[in-house]
């Protein structure tokens, strides 16, 4: 700490740092966004009906663009969490789990529905998830089916879009369970 207190900072001074980016046009305002430096927002006329509805003085609600971490927030591991725990305990068709996960991942769940299947909704009591790397969550979710608790893991990586090709329709960007245990 001696050489800290030593350290003269009389040389200090602010650089202003320019912006490396190129310019983007705003997603709710186009190029006419008053964040951008342009001509500030559109007439009311061209206005999004969400903009004209927004009282003066307030902005209207933006929505977010999309992306990765943005998914991942809040409610979305408990709505994929929902439909894998329903299809394990018999209450929700495993069909819905076809744009969700793999093959593999569908075939190791019908080998697991008979062993945690109940005769009534199964309730999940706890979900954590982590991201142990930038395009891939694990969680961990434990639920209650009928009078037994179980723990699940879950690995879920998100799938980059793919155009269309001869015979292969196109595909847009998805997050797809690769993974799953029970214990």
């Amino acid at each position: 700490m001696p050489e800290l207190l030593a350290l003269r900072l009389v040389n200090l001074r602010l650089v202003k740092v320019p912006d490396a980016a190129p310019p983007y046009d705003c997603q709710v305002h186009g190029a006419r966004c008053p964040a951008r430096g342009g001509p500030t927002v559109a007439p009311a006329e061209h206005a999004a009906p969400a903009e004209r509805a927004a009282p003066a003085g307030l902005a209207a609600p933006v929505a977010a663009p999309p992306a990765v971490a943005a998914d991942l927030t809040t409610a979305w591991p408990r709505r994929l969490a929902t439909v894998i725990v329903e299809v394990l305990a018999g209450v929700r068709p495993d069909r819905q789990l076809v744009t969700l996960a793999t093959d593999r991942v569908r075939a190791r769940i019908a080998g697991l529905a008979p062993l945690l299947a109940c005769d009534r909704r199964p309730r999940i009591t706890r979900i954590v998830t982590s991201r142990p790397a930038a395009r891939v969550v694990e969680m961990t979710v434990v639920a209650n089916f009928g009078p037994r608790s179980r723990a699940l893991a879950l690995r879920v990586e998100h799938v980059a879009a793919r155009p269309a090709a001869p015979g292969w329709p196109a595909r847009p960007a998805r997050w797809l369970c690769t993974a799953i245990e029970a214990g």
